[in-house]
């Protein structure tokens, strides 16, 4: 393989799979892998008092139903 194309292709790689290096990277600090990440967002102070009560209930981790739906939605 050409030095310009194995550029390219390490160029290709970084854009598409920059979380899986920017996990290595981290692991090469801290030798922990870390796939979560913390989001701070404002909702209704009535919908988060519902969703808290439902999970709760429910036996369910909050932010296991949050990126649930996540996941739902952008998929």
């Amino acid at each position: 393989m050409s030095s310009k194309r194995f550029k390219e292709l390490a160029h290709k790689i970084s854009i598409e799979k920059k979380a899986v290096l920017d996990t290595l990277l981290e692991f090469e600090k801290t030798k922990k892998i870390v796939t979560k990440t913390r989001l701070n967002f404002t909702v209704d102070k009535g919908v988060a008092q519902k969703f808290r009560k439902y999970c709760r209930d429910h036996g369910y981790n909050m932010s296991a139903k949050v990126e649930e739906a996540m996941e739902k939605i952008s998929t």
